[in-house]
């Protein structure tokens, strides 16, 4: 499946690409924690998001990418009040363990993005302070116009002048074939590395290795972060800035992820 770079683009019907439940599959999102290494990432992004967050004089976060877990814990240590959801079933289980082993009390909901409405309504959850779509999530929503709407739900769960926090990859770096992955910020483990496969207009797939020779694949849509921030204002939201790495300034050519703010 390491195709070439100048392959053409593949249908945007494919369903391995837009089930992106599927390519989390309980053997990789079983190694997750492994990947990012919790303590190495903590260390790596400091307390930017808890900085921003009470900066914003934020106090009710959620977490609509939470993966394992990861933010939602360290922003309930920092004394925000979580709630956390995810699209995969095999990473809620994992962050539900996760939680559970740390004796953290938090909800953590199954739900894709398309049914936050209904979650909302459900639960009746108030509106939130900020929301924080981490892990280059949104990227694996292949169609411009259902960015959007998820765009539009996400401003849907905030206070009028909430805070938006969203991080992609660097994917105009990678286009320009300029990928770095330095292990120092997000996918901080020893034991795997992270490369590319293809990579073109609308398709960019990541591989991970590990050391004891297992592998797996995520195929994502490359967002650049023009089209991103384009997709932000007609989604209602007022683009802020961004940032890379945690840094204000930064070389947009030798990043790993950059990290937009946007106020509902």
């Amino acid at each position: 499946m390491l195709l070439d770079h100048l392959a053409m683009p593949v249908g945007l019907a494919d369903p391995d690409h837009q089930d992106y439940a599927r390519q989390y599959n309980a053997d990789f999102v079983g190694r997750w924690d492994e990947l990012i290494d919790w303590d190495k990432r903590a260390a790596g992004e400091g307390h930017f998001f808890t900085d921003m967050l009470l900066t914003a004089g934020a106090c009710r976060v959620f977490d609509v990418s939470t993966g394992s877990g990861f933010h939602a814990v360290k922003l309930h240590e920092a004394g925000f009040v979580v709630a956390a959801c995810d699209g995969s079933p095999t990473m809620v289980e994992r962050a539900q363990a996760n939680l559970a082993r740390r004796k953290i009390k938090l909800p953590v909901y199954h739900s894709d993005w398309a049914d936050l409405d209904r979650l909302q309504r459900k639960h009746r959850l108030e509106p939130f302070d900020a929301v924080l779509c981490l892990g280059s999530s949104l990227c694996h929503i292949f169609d411009r116009e259902q960015r959007i709407e998820v765009l539009r739900r996400f401003r849907g769960l905030l206070k009028p002048g909430g805070m938006l926090l969203i991080d992609q990859r660097n994917f105009e770096a990678i286009r320009a074939g300029h990928f770095t992955s330095s292990g120092q910020y997000y996918y901080c483990g020893k034991t795997a590395k992270v490369s590319i496969g293809a990579v073109h207009a609308s398709l960019c797939e990541f591989v991970y290795s590990f050391a004891d020779g297992a592998q797996y694949r995520l195929k994502v849509y490359p967002i650049l972060p023009a089209q991103l921030r384009s997709e932000l204002s007609i989604a209602g939201f007022s683009v802020q800035g961004s940032f890379g790495d945690f840094k204000r300034v930064y070389d947009p050519m030798h990043t790993d992820f950059i990290i937009h703010q946007a106020i509902a």
